[in-house]
Order: structure tokens, then sequence, then C-alpha cells
């Protein structure tokens, strides 16, 4: 099922239900030109959220999935106004927990560092110390896209992901990560106080210092992903094992699943 909640700007973002629906709630965030369906339905979060017990609710961040695609509009700011737009319209008794990935983590980072009452507990995947959006040169993307110039590597790494996913429109997903790059993420502002479990595949190039930031967290831990990379550790069953019971034993009282 798809509902919709909408952001203070307009743009409508799509909410994705999966999981146990009677469980304790979950929110979760894909990665950068990825979507609900790619990153966590078509990879068997489903399942392992209701065998933890937990109801999930998958957001497409706006640019992506079934959200609206404005053609401006891509601040950190607007993303974190659009995660206080989605657990408004949830309408929770309680904070939920959050699992978010790659960029989806960031914006978690972000979002539970400024509003500490938001999430009881979060699991971040895929999250690199520094901002993979450093240095990005929007006028020389596009220039590559149409292949007029040769792209750098922040500019490769961007123009690559936008067009892996026939659903997405390219040129919107990489002037999102211009706007975006205006403001780097620097996990030393306002780090996450909630109980916090970092995860990234043990072969992942783009997020190998992952374990550096559990400093930071007043109540942190990583665990490593096993034999994947950044594009594949959504689709690892110890990753959806490990992260579901963390949020169950914090969420539900269930110590047996800590």
């Amino acid at each position: 099922m798809t509902v919709f909640a909408m952001s203070p700007d307009g743009v409508r973002i799509a909410l994705h239900e999966l999981g146990d629906p009677d469980g304790a709630p979950v929110l979760l965030i894909h990665g950068f030109s990825s979507n609900a369906q790619r990153n966590w339905i078509d990879t068997g979060w489903s399942g392992a959220l209701a065998e933890a017990g937990l109801r999930g609710i998958a957001m497409d961040l706006r640019g992506h999935g079934d959200s609206g695609r404005p053609t401006t509009g891509y601040e950190v700011p607007r993303f974190l106004d659009d995660v206080d737009a989605v657990l408004e319209q949830l309408m929770l008794d309680e904070p939920p927990g959050a699992i978010g990935y790659s960029m989806g983590a960031r914006l978690l980072w972000r979002h539970a560092g400024t509003r500490t009452l938001a999430f009881r507990a979060l699991v971040l995947g895929g999250l690199p110390a520094g901002d993979p959006f450093q240095r990005f040169d929007l006028d020389l993307a596009l220039r590559a896209m149409a292949g007029e110039a040769e792209a750098g590597p922040t500019e490769s790494f961007v123009v690559d992901l936008a067009g892996v996913f026939p659903e997405h429109d390219p040129a919107t997903l990489v002037h999102l990560a211009a706007e975006v790059s205006d403001s780097l993420f620097d996990p030393e502002q306002a780090p996450p106080t909630a109980p916090t479990l970092l995860m990234t595949g043990d072969r992942d190039t783009r997020a190998p210092d992952s374990a550096s930031l559990v400093p930071l967290l007043a109540d942190g831990r990583f665990a490593p992903i096993p034999g994947r990379n950044h594009m594949n550790a959504p689709t690892s069953g110890a990753f959806r094992r490990e992260a579901t019971a963390f949020l169950a034993a914090r969420l539900r009282g269930d110590a047996a699943a800590a």
C-alpha cells in the first residue's frame, strides 16, 4: 500500500508499508538514485521486519521513486523537513526506529542529531565519515552526460548512479546531488544520541571508515556486513537480521532479540 505525506513546500512524499502492520514502527530511507521498492521491498526486508515484529514505513526521497520530482528544491533542510512531514503524517503514539542506507543514513544522522526525540533507535548502513558529493561540479557532470566532457571521479560516480534505474530521471538526480553538496555532511555536528548501529559491507570502498564514527555516538556500535560492497549490501541477509534484531530489542523491549 502506498500513501503520501505532503512536504512544507508542496512536494508529495510516497510511503510504502511493509513488514508486520501491527508491529513497532520503523522508518526506512533508501540511498541516492534508489527508492523504497529497490532498496527495501525487492531485497527481502519485509519478511525480516515481519519476523522481528516490526512495521516498516519506507519513504521515497524527493526526486526518487513515487515521490514528487521538482526541478529545484533539493537542499538538505528540505529533506529534513520531508522526514518531519512523514512523522507527522504517521501520527505515531511514540517515536519509531529508523533504518537508513547511504544517503538515507546521512539524512537520518542529521535529522536525529538535531531532533533528538524523533527516533528511539537507528540503524545506519553504508555511512561514510565524509561526504561522497564533496567537490561535485554540476556543470561538468551535465557536460559529461551530454558526451561533451570527461567527468571527474565524483561526477562520474553521481552520473553513473543517476542512470541505474529507468524509473528515474538522471538529470533530476544530478541536480539533486549538486544542491545536496552545498551542505556537506559533517558527522561531528550534532551526532545522534539515540542507540545507533552502524553497518557497512566489508568490501565497501565508498564507506570504508564507518567504524570511525562510533566514538561520536552517545550509544553506538559497529558491525560489518560480510561479503558485501556499497551497491549490494541491502541484499544481505546478515544485514537484515542484525538490523531488525537491534531495533526489535529496543522498540519492543525484547531482550532475547538483542
